[in-house]
């Protein structure tokens, strides 16, 4: 084979994103009684997703990330005072709890581990809930290791986290490849870390960095079984 290990993101790319931030978002505005239409939901939508690209690019922590985002959220939109932190670990109380998988996710699972493929994981976010989310989907155990930004105190696309992925597994970067959905973390940090890399584009966004070239690009899970079939030639 071509290679020995698929590296996967989680969100957006195992388990539905949106899906998973709208439920999360609703149940935490309802246990409150605070307003929540369409549109707040894209500014927050919005605003989180500013947050975690200061986040990957090393401008934040994740403590700060935690402790910001509703409290600033809530104060600029709703004017209302809240504790940072207390707030965020209610929304993720809930977050943890959402485990909707994109189509196609455990038969393309499956194929892989029949083929004989090491299957592991690199996702931005907390131990315990990707986890726990991973195994509330029934998926958790096709992964021989799970790595997190947490444990490893850095973030996709930072070089760090790779160091931190493959000191765990005994697979160098020649012969892994790397699915995710995000261009600027999973894509960027692969190629910075010379791992080939597939990008997810289920969304059907525009790739804006003009040097950044994935092996491939698909848009469903039954197009990267095809890839495995023929062993990742073009």
């Amino acid at each position: 084979m071509r290679y020995k290990q698929i590296i996967f993101d989680v969100d957006d790319t195992l388990i539905d994103f949106a899906d998973t931030e709208d439920f999360a978002l609703r149940s935490l505005f309802n246990s409150h009684h605070w307003p929540l239409n369409a549109d707040l939901q894209r500014q927050y939508h919005a605003y989180n997703q500013g947050l975690w690209r200061e986040l990957e690019l090393g401008k934040i922590s994740y403590e700060e990330l935690s402790e910001k985002c509703f409290r600033v959220f809530l104060k600029q939109t709703l004017d209302l005072d809240v504790d940072g932190n207390e707030i965020m670990n209610e929304y993720r109380s809930y977050f943890g709890e959402t485990h909707k998988l994109l189509p196609g996710v455990e038969d393309s699972l499956i194929y892989a581990k029949r083929q004989g493929y090491k299957l592991t994981i690199l996702s931005n976010g907390e131990k315990f809930m990707q986890r726990h989310r991973l195994e509330l989907a029934g998926i958790k155990d096709y992964f021989d290791l799970i790595v997190t930004s947490q444990e490893a105190q850095y973030s996709k696309p930072d070089s760090h986290i790779f160091d931190y992925f493959f000191s765990r597994t005994q697979i160098g970067p020649s012969e892994t490849i790397f699915f995710g959905d995000g261009l600027k973390s999973d894509i960027l940090g692969a190629s910075l870390y010379h791992v080939d890399s597939i990008w997810f584009n289920h969304r059907h966004r525009k790739n804006n960095i003009p040097d950044l070239h994935p092996l491939f690009e698909v848009d469903t899970y039954p197009e990267f079984i095809a890839l495995m079939k023929r062993d990742f030639q073009k």
